[in-house]
């Protein structure tokens, strides 16, 4: 949309813009002269959320992201309907006080005893702060009331201003209203309800985590009794106590004893060789002994036998993975076998020493070696029930190490959620102490003592502008969303076809052709109207064509009106023109200009276009005498006609067995100029079978059309016609817009 377009139509419609904002203007000054005074009383509360006042029961630090939060908290706590019931209920409460004496409208409307019920109703719900539901006793009653005195919740609560004063601790509470009395006295009762309600939330809230967790700190003390009961007894089971460390010597025993072990079975091993030593001499002595050498192995075959077997011993245990106790057990008393023989032979051998002894000797010893293997052999029972015992007692302290271990943590676990349970019921507790805080109301609203400035003058200016931007913005969007070709700009941009020229709307009915060209008119319009259909005709005459056809994308866009102007602008410099009817749907051309004749001549079906002879252009041909012509003179000179009858078919069918082209070629000699109507493109397919007859095509357009879809099909059939296409005329153009 052209900006100075839309200037201009602004320029155009001033009065408009004008006289609107002056009607409302006047309207309100008017509406608003009886306005009351209107009284605001105010208050402030100091909230403590920047200050340090109060009792501080936490160690949390000044954040000013957490004060905005808790101021947003507090201010959508005092906006909640809850605060405004009361504060209607307590107004209430105070106009049936003064009512019970017979003032004022409410006494006048209702009995001593609706009053005295109200009062109490109203005092209740007050003491519980609790609204009014349709459930209640005489909640039509309470309702009624409260219209009648204004003290609705609308009312109050679009009667405050509550905020908070910028970048300070306190909020500013305020109330208007046309009784400086009840504005303070709303104030008033507004902080002192708020404030009951603010600390009975704060308490209920407190109240119940105190609740939570004493009986947390309950439950949590009753566990760790059970868990301490439990490990005294387990203790007491046991014989344990705190002292006990027998651990460390358990195991330092059990290691003396294994070495005294092994010290025996060395012993017994080296006796056992002793017996046999001792054995095999008295054998040898009396002569006991076949086949020679003694049957026993010697010391030699006893080592590599012992080396062999520690060998195999040794591969087992390691490849067992070295945590096999009994064969390492086995590999150790077999080592210390082989050092035993080992050590008997680098000593003299036994039998050697005992070879020098009697038999009897050799029988002594043998005895005593018996002994002292059976000494040896106490001795490592006694060990081995002892090593047994010990283990079997460390064994069970273990599983009893264990399961104290256990209970004890037990008892740590439950002791600290004991103590934690203590500490948080213990701050709860103080929270409920301090849950009234440090809010409080800075100081009691007083009546004010003058009304608030009149906001009359504020009203009515505020109405001209707003009437006047509404006024301006309607006038605007009506042209935006106006798709009408107003201007030529309007049109090259939309339809994008050259244009010949524009007409301006003029009343046509009243035109008379002869005399307007004949002298000046002092009519401005009239003379704008000669001006640019003679800027047509020398557009068309520019074309060096002869033939035109004259059509338009849709009907009544003025092709009638175009085609006659430009036939007379045309016959005013002596130029021949012949219009051609061809428009067969609405033949007006032909009931406008051809003479109304019996025997005249029409276009149709019937008649035999191909057998017509062809008049010759002689100078002296006079047409009005010969009535049986298809051309038809007219009452202005130089214009002729070929009129139609009128038909719903199609040039084509009219024309299928007719050599119109050749009437064509023909009359062009006779003729300067042959103007052709086509119908509108888009209804009818005339002007599409006409093209074929003409050089030129002027497509009319007006500036009261929209182009919609099927105009831009038929903008595009025009323009697909290439060199044939010729400059648009844009008809009904606004005089005002001409020079947009």
């Amino acid at each position: 949309m052209d900006v100075i377009y839309i200037l201009k139509v602004l320029w155009r419609k001033k009065w408009i813009i004008i006289i609107i904002p002056i009607v409302s203007l006047i309207a309100a000054f008017l509406f608003t002269r009886n306005l009351k005074p209107q009284y605001r009383a105010n208050s402030q509360i100091a909230t403590g959320f920047t200050t340090n006042e109060g009792v501080n029961v936490t160690d949390e630090k000044f954040n000013l992201r957490g004060v905005d939060v808790k101021f947003s908290n507090l201010l959508a706590t005092m906006k909640s309907g809850t605060i405004f019931n009361m504060v209607s209920y307590k107004l209430m409460v105070n106009k049936l006080d003064s009512a019970a004496s017979g003032k004022g409208k409410i006494a006048k409307q209702y009995t001593p005893e609706e009053i005295e019920t109200a009062r109490k109703l109203f005092n209740r719900k007050l003491d519980t702060q609790t609204t009014i539901t349709i459930n209640d006793t005489n909640a039509d009653l309470l309702r009624s009331m409260l219209n009648t005195s204004n003290f609705t919740f609308g009312r109050i609560k679009g009667g405050f201003d509550i905020k908070r004063v910028p970048n300070t601790d306190f909020i500013s509470i305020s109330f208007i209203s046309g009784n400086p009395d009840l504005s303070a006295l709303a104030v008033n009762a507004y902080c002192a309800e708020f404030l009951r309600y603010y600390t009975s939330t704060k308490k209920e809230s407190s109240g119940e985590s105190v609740t939570f967790f004493k009986e947390l700190v309950a439950r949590k003390s009753e566990e760790l009794q059970n868990k301490s009961e439990a490990l005294r007894a387990f203790k007491a089971n046991n014989n344990i106590s705190a002292s006990n460390s027998s651990n460390d010597t358990q195991v330092s025993q059990v290691y003396e004893l294994e070495n005294q072990r092994d010290q025996i079975n060395n012993n017994l091993y080296a006796l056992r060789l002793k017996l046999s030593n001792l054995e095999n001499s008295l054998k040898e002595k009396l002569g006991q002994t076949q086949g020679g050498p003694s049957a026993t192995p010697s010391a030699n075959q006893r080592i590599v036998s012992l080396k062999k077997r520690i060998d195999n011993l040794n591969e087992r245990f390691i490849n067992s993975g070295s945590d096999d106790p009994e064969l390492l057990d086995s590999l150790n008393l077999l080592q210390q076998q082989y050092r035993v023989e080992l050590s008997l032979m680098e000593q003299p051998s036994s039998s050697t020493q005992s070879s020098g002894l009697s038999a009897s000797e050799l029988r002594s010893s043998i005895d005593q070696t018996k002994i002292d293997i059976q000494v040896e052999e106490s001795r490592l029972q006694t060990v081995n029930n002892k090593i047994y015992s010990i283990r079997s007692s460390f064994s069970g302290y273990a599983n009893t190490e264990a399961m104290l271990n256990t209970l004890e943590r037990d008892v740590k676990v439950a002791t600290d959620e004991y103590l934690s349970a203590v500490d948080k019921y213990n701050e709860a507790q103080d929270k409920l102490l301090a849950s009234a805080g440090s809010i409080r109301q800075v100081y009691m609203a007083s009546p004010p003592a003058s009304p608030e400035p009149s906001k009359r003058l504020i009203i009515t200016a505020l109405a001209a502008f707003a009437t006047f931007g509404l006024t301006v913005f309607a006038i605007i969007v009506l042209e935006v969303f106006d798709s009408s070709i107003k201007t030529p700009n309007q049109f090259q941009r939309m339809v994008d076809i050259p244009l010949a020229g524009s007409l301006i709307k003029i009343d046509v009915k009243k035109l008379n052709f002869t005399s307007l060209f004949e002298k000046k008119h002092e009519e401005a319009d009239l003379e704008i109207f000669k001006h640019f259909l003679r800027k047509i005709r020398f557009e068309v005459e520019q074309t060096n064509a002869q033939t035109f056809l004259i059509t338009s994308p849709k009907e009544a866009e003025g092709k009638t009106f175009i085609i006659f102007s430009l036939a007379f602008v045309l016959s005013l410099i002596k130029k021949k023109v012949l219009i051609i009817d061809t428009n067969f749907k609405r033949n007006t051309l032909t009931k406008w200009l051809a003479t109304a004749k019996k025997s005249r001549k029409f276009i149709d079906q019937h008649s035999a276009i191909n057998k017509l002879q062809i008049l010759e252009a002689e100078e002296d041909f006079d047409q009005s005498q010969n009535d049986n012509l298809l051309i038809a003179p007219t009452k202005y000179p130089n214009i002729s006609i070929i009129g139609n009858a009128g038909a719903n078919d199609s040039p084509e069918e009219i024309f299928h067995s007719k050599d119109f082209k050749s009437l064509i070629e023909g009359l062009k000699k006779r003729f300067d100029y042959i103007l052709l109507e086509g119908s509108s493109l888009n209804e009818y397919s005339d002007t599409k079978e006409l093209i074929k007859y003409v050089e030129k095509i002027i497509p009319v357009f007006s500036a009261d059309s929209s182009i919609k879809p099927l105009d831009k099909e038929s903008i595009e059939f025009l323009k697909a016609q290439g060199p044939k296409l010729g400059s648009a005329i844009l008809n009904k153009v606004d005089p005002k817009n001409i020079n947009v």
